[in-house]
């Protein structure tokens, strides 16, 4: 480390990098170059404006193992907000910039790359390029200006030095090109959550940000008193008439103004809560709407802060929640139609143009009413994917459906909530376990059927009696009555019949007559088989068999009378009756069989229902080809 008093006041100041050509007094924020072993001064630095940032000079983190130290700090402004360039010195000797955006970490180290980049008016949002061979989008194209500077720097900044850049996201990666030099530098890493970069095995946590009191002001347009909580804050919309002003500019200059009658957000501007393990402040509240087929469409997005996650959206669209984060990475597979992200496949739901109508509350970009995006959303239930792009953006963010019920705890809010209407675009289905459940059903159902097996393989089926009658060609009816014969305990007992029919019927009256009691149990059986031809080929109908089956028949003596009768035709009608006791029975097991097929059914049936209702608020409603 190289130390070396302040030429201004006489401080101490400390180069932690042999890289680092400039420094920034913390006592009197002078300028300083090291020159050799010499320090000059060039002037003061401009102080930094107050924001939310989790790090701080010295602030130690670790990446992939490797611990880091965070020894300078730039802070640059982009026509909407600022954010933060930290320069991190790695305990294996690398240097690297870590810069924050949106409650993500893009931790990026300079590389030269044998890829020759274009001007940067090449470039377009959502184009494709690609970085010595990585496949990479563009995201964010703008040029921001330095605002103020601590620490120590590897080159010398001024207030108001510009820095045009171009950001990509690649599927596990990030790039930033930086055209304030010819050529541009080359900075290639990831995006982290600030999880990721904490230090194991210490107590090292997040940079609690300085404190300081809201800065209260008057709205501009109707005198209301509104607040700003932090420099972090860029845009604050009036509740009383949605004007929306602009707190760094000293005029209070008006951002935009209401176009229509205000309505009141459903979660009040400033109220904390709990949701999914983390502690919440609601800072404002977005009324967006679209157009689609001449009809239109409003629903509110929520800008939530947490000192622990950084910035996210909850987003109530007809009385259907969801939470959502933005992406570390770019998802994959997005030319094929079904992005993918953590693990999940998405189907591309919806494009539509999403209007910016009312602004309430702080927010850490200059929004305004009029603001348009073109967006799309995936869906994978309960999870959804979208993408939100402009002329000099693309964002990605992924959100999960909530219940109405864990947001009102979660935030109380002074009225209820409304009810969902209809299905929601990533609403999880009632009858997503029905996978499940047939599982269980198909097992349970092979035991049925091997209990159905054992069951029938431990059935006697002993043949008791057994005749065939004969009517002569000439002949129309017949009457016969049985031998005596016994049946032992209380089986069940199958008349089974046979006739050698060819477009044909036959009758028989058939009566099983119990020779101690009387009790005569009597039934009647039709045969009939017809066949031929037609201009559609054969036919045939009918059959030569038959089976009546008797449950449970007392024990005892009994005789069968069988009456015959067919239709006269000229030919011999050989007719075969039999008597077999203890047969299997399949008819239950059948009805069993379609009862629980049944089930699985019906919940297919309402499934399909479900994403049909779902699928009907899409661009892609299903049944359309």
């Amino acid at each position: 480390m190289y130390a070396a008093p302040c030429p201004s006041c006489g401080a101490q100041v400390a180069f932690l990098s042999a890289a680092s050509v400039m420094a920034v007094c913390a006592h009197c924020r002078s300028t300083l170059v090291r020159r050799d072993l010499d320090l000059d001064r060039l002037g003061e630095m401009a102080v930094l404006a107050e924001d939310r940032s989790p790090f701080a000079l010295r602030w130690r983190g670790a990446y992939r193992k490797v611990g880091f130290e965070l020894i300078g700090r730039l802070q640059l402004r982009y026509a909407e907000g600022y954010w933060n360039e930290w320069y991190a010195r790695f305990d294996d000797g690398r240097l690297g910039w870590l810069s924050e955006g949106s409650g993500l970490c893009y931790l990026t180290f300079e590389r030269t790359l044998k890829t020759q980049l274009p001007a940067m008016e090449a470039f377009q949002i959502g184009m494709q390029a690609r970085l010595d061979g990585v496949a990479y989008t563009v995201s964010n194209i703008e040029t921001a200006h330095c605002v103020a500077a601590e620490g120590e720097l590897p080159f010398h900044v001024e207030p108001g030095y510009a820095a045009p850049s171009v950001d990509l996201r690649a599927e596990q990666g990030f790039a930033s090109l930086d055209y304030s030099e010819a050529p541009p530098k080359v900075y290639i890493g990831e995006a982290l959550s600030l999880d990721e970069l904490l230090a194991p095995g210490t107590a090292n946590a997040p940079a609690q940000p300085k404190r300081v009191a809201a800065r209260a002001f008057k709205c501009t347009s109707c005198g209301a008193p509104l607040t700003a909580r932090s420099g972090e804050i860029h845009a604050v919309g009036c509740q009383h008439c949605g004007a929306v002003i602009d707190p760094d500019s000293a005029e209070l200059k008006i951002l935009s103004r209401a176009k229509r009658a205000l309505e009141i957000p459903l979660l009040g501007i400033g109220s904390s809560g709990r949701l999914r393990g983390h502690d919440y402040v609601v800072l404002g509240c977005l009324l967006r709407s679209c157009v689609v087929d001449g009809l239109s469409y409003f629903w509110d997005e929520y800008l939530l802060h947490s000192e622990q996650r950084g910035y996210a959206w909850l987003v109530c669209n007809d009385g259907h929640w969801s939470l959502g984060q933005p992406c570390k990475t770019a998802p994959q597979n997005l030319r094929g139609g079904k992005p993918t992200l953590n693990k999940r496949q998405y189907a591309h739901f919806s494009q539509y143009p999403a209007v910016v109508e009312q602004v309430f509350g702080e927010f850490n970009w200059q929004v305004k009413a009029g603001d348009k995006v073109k967006v799309d959303d995936y869906i994978a239930p309960p999870f959804m994917l979208s993408r939100e792009r402009d002329k000099k953006e693309e964002t990605w963010t992924e959100a999960e459906y909530l219940q109405p019920d864990e947001v009102a705890q979660a935030f109380k809010p002074t009225q209820p909530l409304p009810h969902p209407m209809g299905v929601g675009a990533n609403q999880p289905s009632p009858y997503r376990d029905g996978k499940r459940y047939l599982m269980a059903l198909l097992v349970f159902g092979l035991l049925t059927v091997l209990l159905q097996i054992v069951f029938s393989s431990s059935a006697d089926e002993a043949r008791l009696w057994q005749q065939q009658l004969t009517l002569d060609a000439d002949q129309q009816r017949l009457s016969f009555t049985s031998a005596p014969f016994r049946l032992d305990g209380q089986h069940n007992l199958a008349i089974r019949q046979h006739s050698n029919l060819d477009n044909r019927w036959v009758y028989a009256d058939l009566a099983l007559i119990n020779r101690q009691s009387g009790e005569a149990i009597r039934l009647g059986r039709e045969l009939s088989y017809y066949s031929g031809y037609d201009s559609d080929g054969h036919w045939s109908e009918g059959s030569n068999d038959d089976e009546a089956l008797l449950n449970r028949v007392p024990a005892g003596e009994y005789l069968l009378e069988v009456e015959l009768e067919t239709e006269q035709q000229g030919k011999v009608l050989q007719h075969q009756i039999e008597l077999v006791r203890d047969v299997p029975i399949w008819s239950s097991f059948w009805l069993l069989l379609l009862w629980l097929l049944a089930i699985p059914a019906w919940a297919w049936h309402r499934a399909q229902v479900f994403e049909t209702r779902r699928w009907a608020n899409s661009d892609h409603p299903k049944g359309d080809d």
